[in-house]
């Protein structure tokens, strides 16, 4: 496979889809965070994820080649790295949805992206003697927590200013 053509495909990926959502945001009035903060946050979300998802994709398709050539034997090692892999996009995922909900002004969710990105660091940083690229995880949320310290008093008027309506719904 060439590593590089598909690094760089999911750089420009992520760098899109976080231009795409963070305009659709824009457009719908969902946030007040100023554009180049948001998109930072999105990049970095989306940037971890696409990468622990392509992650999943080669090991399968690694140990689908191995099985059609009939050597394949179900070991620890295969099973560690898709289970860090499922992992590590659950907690990427859910990073992404912390950043959705802060930008959205609501409550509790900066100390839930606080938190799940300390987690990645946590637990990629490890990665990065054996790996180079388990230093991919650790840069994105120490992006992700950098620019929410930047702008904590846009963060902090924006959940000041959200409310909750009769409905139930969310209102500014």
């Amino acid at each position: 496979m060439n590593t590089q053509l598909i690094d760089s495909s999911l750089i420009v990926l992520s760098i899109l889809g976080a231009w795409l959502f963070s305009n659709y945001l824009f457009r719908t009035r969902e946030t007040n965070i100023k554009r180049l903060p948001l998109l930072l946050m999105l990049f970095g979300g989306l940037w971890t994820a696409s990468n622990w998802l392509g992650h999943l994709i080669a090991v399968s398709i690694v140990n689908i080649k191995v099985m059609l050539a009939g050597s394949f034997v179900y070991t620890y090692h295969f099973y560690s790295l898709m289970m860090m892999g499922a992992a590590f996009l659950t907690f990427s995922l859910f990073q992404l949805g912390a950043i959705t909900r802060v930008t959205r002004g609501q409550i509790g969710a900066k100390k839930q992206l606080r938190n799940v990105s300390w987690l990645i660091i946590l637990l990629s940083a490890p990665i990065f003697p054996l790996n180079p690229i388990g230093l991919l995880p650790v840069i994105s949320s120490v992006l992700i927590l950098v620019t929410m310290a930047v702008v904590r008093k846009q963060l902090s008027s924006l959940v000041q200013n959200v409310f909750i309506n009769t409905e139930g719904t969310v209102a500014t």
